[in-house]
């Protein structure tokens, strides 16, 4: 039987990666991949997370210990939030992904 796992706050962790980088100029995203057990496009989709999605939004995230929400909030669903032109449009769409959450 399967051990149920903690959900992974994504933009948690990518700010993780982020703070490592500061922290380390030398650090490439392989040296962080290999640190962390994981992979070096993995790495860079946490902190593409970081990078493009506005501050309301990684707010919200890090601000939450709600496992079912951080279950909903995965790197995966996120990432199309990335590809949005506009803060603003980011920021409905995820207010919009809030909602269903809350409806479900």
């Amino acid at each position: 039987m399967r051990e149920k796992q903690e959900p992974i706050n994504a933009v948690l962790t990518g700010f993780r990666f982020v703070e490592h980088l500061n922290d380390n100029p030398q650090a490439t995203y392989d040296d962080i991949a290999a640190d962390a057990g994981t992979t070096k496009a993995r790495v860079c989709q946490m902190i593409a997370l970081c990078r493009r999605l506005p501050s309301e939004i990684t707010d919200y995230l890090m601000d939450t210990d709600d496992p079912e929400t951080l279950k909903f909030f995965t790197e995966r669903r996120l990432r199309p939030l990335t590809l949005i032109a506009t803060d603003d449009d980011k920021i409905t769409r995820f207010k919009e992904m809030i909602e269903a959450i809350n409806v479900d």
